[in-house]
């Protein structure tokens, strides 16, 4: 059941995006011919009153709108490249921007329903059987001070926790302050060696907060940025200097990793919901053939020279950048179902 939700929440976050590519077009006179989740054999199609054949394909990777002359010449007025460059700049851009959008509201939903979980020195979730279970301490409970020394309950707090932890734990155990219900404890706990080479004692931390509607709107934003800096940066390192290659997943890998977390509940789908959203949004802008990104820069030179590029050519271009996704996609799906196999 976890596998099908995990495939229903990619199809949406797809759905949601050619949504911005279809109703942006029609808004803009556009005509289309196709609506279309997934590639490959068409699973269920249905052609609509207006013409318009919507369908469901098998590899669901991605999906697309396909427009009247999308990358041909042609007479029909409501062609594709027959609208003003800015309707469809507009038109392709909606598709990506439609995915920021959802990972907005998504933010947004979580931080006004479930809270944000800051890191902090507070007790969140005590591992079963761990020194800090066998030591009492509670989630709730906020760790004040470590062998004495004082921590602030912000991030900053939290790191010094972790060094003076790990400092200390080398003794065998550390004594730690604790604030429950308005009272000062303290805790005497053991440690363990984890596999990262740090002592540690047995819990995650972090204070969940809950945010107003009105301060969740302005934090949504902030988080929206810091997110999309956080994957450029990834995105960049990946490319330029080869990080993060081994973690590099394709639709199976994550699909799985989907379904592994969602006994957590409605949260982290939302959370991936958000994640992947906005993963898809800044990967679709990238200048590469076959993506929305690679569009946008064939109409920004159009606009600049003030004439269209041959169309013809610019189909090929676009043709051969898709079957080099679909390559890629063929390899990662390899590399993940030889992880699934080996885990």
């Amino acid at each position: 059941m976890n596998i099908i939700i995990a495939i229903l929440i990619l199809s949406f976050i797809i759905i949601i995006h050619e949504l911005g590519h279809y109703t942006v077009g029609r808004l803009c006179g556009v005509g289309i011919e196709e609506f279309s989740v997934g590639f490959g054999p068409a699973i269920l199609s249905k052609t609509g009153k207006s013409g318009i054949k919507y369908a469901l394909r098998p590899i669901i990777v991605g999906g697309y709108v396909r427009f009247t002359g999308e990358d041909e010449d042609s007479a029909d007025p409501r062609a594709f490249n027959n609208a003003p460059v800015w309707k469809r700049f507009l038109t392709v851009f909606a598709g990506p921007g439609m995915n920021f959008v959802l990972a907005w509201v998504v933010s947004l939903a979580i931080l006004v329903g479930f809270g944000y979980t800051v890191t902090a020195p507070y007790v969140d979730k005590v591992v079963p059987e761990s020194p800090a279970a066998e030591a009492g301490l509670l989630p709730g409970d906020r760790i004040t001070a470590v062998d004495g020394t004082d921590l602030t309950a912000d991030e900053e707090g939290f790191y010094l926790m972790k060094d003076l932890i790990n400092a200390s734990a080398g003794d065998g155990s550390v004594t730690l302050s604790v604030l429950r219900d308005g009272e000062t404890l303290s805790v005497q706990s053991g440690a363990y060696l984890d596999e990262d080479g740090t002592y540690k004692i047995g819990v995650s931390v972090g204070e969940r907060r809950h945010y107003p509607l009105g301060e969740a709107v302005s934090l949504s934003f902030t988080q929206m940025r810091e997110l999309t800096v956080e994957m450029i940066k990834a995105l960049k390192n990946l490319i330029f200097r080869g990080e993060g290659v081994e973690d590099v997943s394709g639709t199976v890998g994550i699909v799985r990793e989907i379904a592994v977390t969602l006994n957590e509940g409605l949260y982290m789908a939302l959370v991936w919901i958000m994640f992947i959203s906005l993963n898809l949004g800044i990967m679709n802008l990238l200048p590469l053939p076959a993506l929305d990104g690679g569009r946008l820069v064939f109409l920004i030179v159009e606009a600049i020279r003030r004439k269209p590029f041959p169309r013809d050519k610019e189909g090929w271009v676009h043709a051969i950048g898709l079957i080099a996704f679909l390559g890629l996609f063929v390899v990662l799906t390899w590399h993940d179902i030889m992880r699934i196999i080996h885990s």
